[in-house]
């Protein structure tokens, strides 16, 4: 195929006509030079401005630091200050305990001493009271006081708590028991007797005092001046008895007033050992009372007879001649000291 063909143009047409620029070009681009110039300038007052405030900024921020380091140091300081004086106190802390330490081990080894020394004492008063109730019953009879004794010693047991005791006191509870069933006097029955006694001496008439009566002057026969009256009269102005007791002769009416003191001293003894429940020695004082009266004065006498009596009744009821034995308790007391000294 063939290509199309593309006209040319005339020979006599002129070329096209541009556009002509405006005639302010130069004023304008001037204009822009100064708005550019000022916006520069703008721009470098703006980074000047912004950069001196940055400045102050960093200022007061080295300014804020420097005081935060200072407030810092003196906060390590305060701290390093309070370290040391916590240093200090638990140093001194550390001291107090040992101290104390050494103070309580002092103390408890003071304890464990007083304690074991305690308990020496303890034993040693017991066994002071037992021993003592023991005499009171081997050489006097005592019950009274034997018991009185057993039971201050089971009363400071008591207060002891401890179960090394606890033999001790079981032994001293069936000595108690043991003497309280023995057999017990009326003290005051008694003491309300022989106070009687006492005060009945006087009345007693002596052997060489006694005068019997008569059948005649008893039974009020004769007629008083007759012969048998006489006769009776005469008889008893003079008679002779024999007693077969030397000391009678010795009864002399001083004499007299001697023996009934001294009665009344016997009496009075038996007296106070009835309180005190000492029964040998009421046993061994009513005894001699009664040989004494028997021996000076006249048992024909209704007097004498109540009197000799009362002391016989007085004498019955005395304690039997076997006193009661505490052995057990003893025995009990020297293995509780045995088990305290093995303990150490």
């Amino acid at each position: 195929m063939s290509e199309p063909q593309i006209p040319s143009p005339p020979a006599d047409a002129s070329p096209p006509q541009r556009p002509t620029a405006p005639s302010f070009t130069p004023t304008l681009a001037l204009v822009l030079a100064v708005l550019a110039l000022a916006g520069c300038a703008w721009l470098a007052i703006d980074a000047a401005r912004s950069q001196a405030k940055l400045r102050q900024q960093m200022v007061d921020y080295l300014a804020r630091g420097d005081r935060t380091n200072a407030e810092s140091r003196q906060l390590a300081d305060r701290a390093d200050n309070l370290a040391r004086a916590l240093d200090s106190r638990i140093e001194l802390v550390e001291q107090r305990l040992t101290e104390w330490q050494n103070q309580q081990a002092a103390m408890e080894t003071l304890y464990r001493n007083l304690a074991r020394t305690r308990d020496e004492w303890v034993l040693g008063e017991i066994e002071q009271m037992l021993l003592t109730a023991d005499q009171q019953l081997q050489l006097a009879g005592n019950i009274h006081g034997a018991l009185n004794a057993l039971q201050a010693a089971d009363q400071i047991l008591q207060r002891q708590q401890r179960p090394a005791m606890i033999p001790l006191r079981r032994a001293l509870a069936a000595d108690i028991d043991a003497l309280r069933s023995r057999p017990q006097r009326d003290v005051v029955g008694s003491v309300a007797r022989v106070d009687a006694l006492i005060a009945a001496v006087d009345e007693w008439p002596l052997r060489h005092q006694f005068r019997p009566q008569t059948g005649a002057a008893a039974t009020g026969s004769g007629a008083g001046g007759g012969l048998a009256g006489l006769w009776a009269d005469l008889r008893s102005l003079i008679r002779i008895e024999y007693t077969g007791d030397r000391d009678l002769a010795a009864v002399s009416p001083e004499g007299g007033i001697l023996l009934r003191e001294n009665i009344r001293l016997r009496l009075t003894s038996a007296r106070h050992a009835m309180i005190r429940g000492d029964e040998g020695q009421v046993a061994r004082e009513l005894g001699l009372t009664s040989e004494w009266t028997q021996r000076y004065f006249n048992e024909r006498s209704d007097p004498v007879r109540a009197a000799l009596q009362q002391l016989g009744q007085l004498r019955s009821g005395t304690a039997p001649a076997e006193p009661p034995q505490i052995a057990a308790s003893l025995e009990a007391l020297r293995q509780a000291r045995r088990t305290f000294e093995r303990q150490g």
